[in-house]
């Protein structure tokens, strides 16, 4: 699925460089945020969805990840990928 791609890329750009996690509250740390993302593409690559709300609350527009890419520095990539991840999650809830 192309949403794991995505997370890939979240996950390379997270893991390559320090993140600022002050200005959202739901991870205490990097460690954290690894650990719940590449659970979310792991879940994804089973095509298990049941974590799918989640996810589009992570990539929300004022969500945890664009907090911590507006803080850290990306967050002009990170809105091109937040854009293409609603296409996609739009496309998976068609009947």
């Amino acid at each position: 699925m192309e949403i794991v791609g995505i997370l890939d890329q979240v996950l390379a750009i997270v893991k390559h460089a320090p993140q600022e996690l002050i200005w959202q509250s739901r991870y205490s740390d990097e460690q954290e945020l690894v650990d719940d993302l590449t659970d979310h593409a792991r879940r994804i690559r089973q095509e298990d969805l049941s974590r799918l709300p989640d996810l589009s609350f992570l990539f929300a527009p004022t969500g945890p990840l664009c907090e911590i890419a507006a803080s850290s520095g990306w967050l002009e990539f990170y809105t091109v990928l937040g854009n293409r991840f609603d296409d996609l999650h739009s496309r998976l809830l068609q009947p």
